[in-house]
């Protein structure tokens, strides 16, 4: 069951004294901020002039080329860091408390074009609105949280943190994309011509786009017995998308749901949304019955569509993008290694759904 009231907690004076927590101004409470993130300058301008952000320490950069340098004075009395920005932002953010401040708790307040994780904890579209229930949750000792570990991507001395890694076609999409126009009509325009063109290949430019990356695959050690993708993707969230979740089973602590999908781009538009939900197409054995034997047809997954849980990935291949969170990364030499990361404590939000819920620990507990 999912709760959707979003009142931010209130404190009456009697709780307030039984349970507030002592809150060093400009310490423990920090706030970074993108604000080119998403260009919502309004959103941004009403969590500043907040009352809750007379309990913070801002940190504002000019992009997020700059976000390494600000966390590097970020001081080790910092307990809760508040990020605005979108996805992008955040995994920048990762890349450095990787190394530095591994025990701070992440409120992922929302701002950017991309702020799937942030829904993924249960916070809303509205980032001030998100900010004013951190903060007087945290101040109250109310503010719940998660673990979740990130994953390591390794591509020559390079290595990114981040929730989701993909690969393939959609990638190139995607860089594209970032060439050329902008805004949701613009993504719209885009995926239809991909399909257009992967059924009546046209437009001609979009072929080389969707060609199938020539790619060998392995997980855990185990080559795949396939060489030319769709498709492949490793998360830990088990959500690429709102509404894209196209993981089957759970994850243990010590894995990634991982995807890796040999097929064309005519297959993968017809099969997409039953594949955005997890459903696989199924391979029908039909040879009892073409030899007139008594047997029933026998049903399994159809191989092309690997969909398993991993510890390791590693795609050695000729092309030149992969993605972390939605940012387009060049890769260095031939081949890329995934492994699990450090493990971090996300702020759930007040649309948490009740598995996550029920995964849930104050801070502390």
């Amino acid at each position: 069951m999912i709760a959707f009231s979003m009142s931010v907690p209130k404190l009456s004076a009697r709780s307030s004294r039984r349970r507030k927590r002592h809150v060093k101004q400009d310490s423990e409470i920090v706030l970074i901020c993108n604000p080119r993130a998403g260009g919502r300058w309004k959103e941004l301008a009403g969590i500043l002039d907040s009352e809750e952000a007379g309990h913070v320490r801002r940190i504002v950069t000019d992009s997020v080329d700059d976000i390494a340098l600000a966390l590097s004075n970020l001081g080790r009395e910092a307990k809760l860091l508040c990020i605005y920005g979108g996805d992008g932002t955040i995994q920048r953010v990762l890349d450095r408390l990787s190394h530095e401040h591994g025990d701070v708790q992440l409120a992922l307040l929302g701002g950017g074009t991309m702020n799937v994780t942030s829904r993924w904890c249960g916070f809303s579209t509205n980032p001030g609105r998100n900010f004013r229930y951190v903060v007087r949750a945290f101040v109250s000792g109310e503010l719940l949280s998660r673990e979740l570990p990130v994953m390591k991507v390794q591509t020559g001395d390079v290595a990114h943190h981040g929730f989701t890694f993909g690969m393939g076609p959609i990638v190139r999409l995607l860089d594209a994309y970032e060439r050329g126009r902008k805004g949701k009509l613009a993504a719209v325009g885009m995926a239809v011509q991909a399909v257009a063109a992967a059924w009546t290949r046209w437009p001609q430019s979009f072929q080389s786009l969707l060609a199938e990356m020539e790619a060998d695959v392995e997980l855990d050690g185990e080559r795949l017995a396939y060489h030319e993708f769709s498709a492949v993707f490793a998360n830990v969230t088990g959500q690429i998308n709102p509404g894209i979740e196209p993981f089957v089973g759970q994850r243990a602590r010590e894995s990634f749901h991982c995807v890796a999908y040999a097929v064309g781009a005519r297959e993968m538009t017809l099969l997409l949304p039953m594949l955005a939900r997890g459903r696989l197409p199924l391979d029908v054995d039909l040879s009892g019955l073409l030899s007139r034997s008594s047997r029933m047809p026998k049903l399994q997954s159809d191989a092309r569509y690997v969909n398993r849980t991993a510890k390791t990935l590693k795609v050695t291949t000729a092309e030149d993008l992969y993605t972390v969170d939605g940012e387009l990364l060049p890769v260095e030499g031939q081949e890329i290694s995934v492994e699990l990361g450090p493990m971090l404590r996300l702020a759930t939000g007040p649309l948490v759904g009740w598995k996550m819920a029920a995964e849930a620990v104050k801070p502390g507990g």
